[in-house]
């Protein structure tokens, strides 16, 4: 009888332990505020590109861009942090050998990214994680010709990092951050024929390294002023499709003024929770 009894209980502790562990994760959340870190971002610079699709000539000229960046950490004791970007480009140039003849492109571009992050020193952090990437856009040469537009699409997935270092100014508190995304696999369009006479969706193609090679770079420096901050930086993207022998070329350098913070939904079950930041630990 007893034996059985010391069964039972065995078997209801082993049965409760789960819940237990859910019910202390669960109170950590509840304790916990995670603001949503939100940056407004305006980039001035320059660009090139080449569609041999279009033109075998390369052309430059100013690129413009608008984009909103959004992150939040995880609740609890969990490292991870998601990120959100959205920018619109537009780009407008002339011939490098000649100022006769134009181009102009538009860009839309999305990218959900998932990373966690250790701490190497007290001011120093480490994100690593992965993205998707989803980009779209035209470009357009004004001047005319038997093919006066092509149209891009891509979307991948792929790996991103970011370096965070905290530091100051004088008694300015500086928060600087480097990040690298660098789309592995997905699928893109790349035009062989005319649109009109082979139709859009043949040009899609399998994406990787040995058909196309993608990266963005951004570098930032965060000066906060009470509860926001001045965003500086610099802003560079590379784009290139070479699966067929209508080769494309895109590279942009920007420089980025931009107002950020951590936006906070105050109320009073959130008075006495611990703040859980997704970037800044000022």
């Amino acid at each position: 009888m007893k034996s059985s009894l010391h069964k039972l209980l065995l078997i209801a502790l082993l049965l409760a332990l789960p819940i237990t562990t859910f019910a202390k994760s669960k109170e950590k959340e509840d304790s916990t505020y995670c603001p949503l870190h939100t940056a407004l971002e305006f980039n001035l610079g320059g660009g090139a590109w080449k569609d041999k699709y279009l033109s075998y000539m390369t052309y430059d000229g100013v690129d413009l861009s608008v984009g909103v960046e959004m992150m939040r950490a995880r609740k609890g004791d969990s490292k991870w942090v998601q990120q959100h970007q959205l920018r619109y480009m537009y780009n407008t140039g002339t011939m490098s050998i000649s100022d006769n003849g134009g181009s102009k492109a538009y860009f839309g571009n999305y990218t959900f990214g998932m990373m966690t992050y250790n701490t190497v020193c007290p001011n120093l952090r480490l994100y690593y994680g992965a993205d998707l990437d989803v980009m779209g856009g035209i470009v357009n040469n004004v001047h005319g010709g038997n093919n006066p537009l092509t149209i891009k699409a891509d979307i991948s997935v792929g790996f991103t990092g970011m370096a965070v270092y905290d530091f100051t100014l004088g008694k300015l508190p500086v928060t600087a951050r480097y990040q690298m995304a660098l789309p592995v696999l997905g699928a893109f369009i790349q035009t062989e024929q005319g649109y009109f006479t082979s139709g859009l969706l043949d040009g899609w193609r399998a994406g990787s390294w040995e058909s196309r090679f993608n990266m963005r770079n951004r570098l930032h420096a965060d000066l906060h002023f009470d509860t926001w901050a001045l965003r500086l930086g610099y802003n560079n993207d590379i784009i290139t499709y070479y699966a067929t022998p209508n080769h494309f070329q895109y590279v942009s350098h920007n420089f980025v003024v931009g107002f950020t913070g951590d936006l906070m939904r105050w109320s009073k079950s959130n008075e006495n929770k611990k703040i859980k930041t997704a970037l800044y630990t000022y």
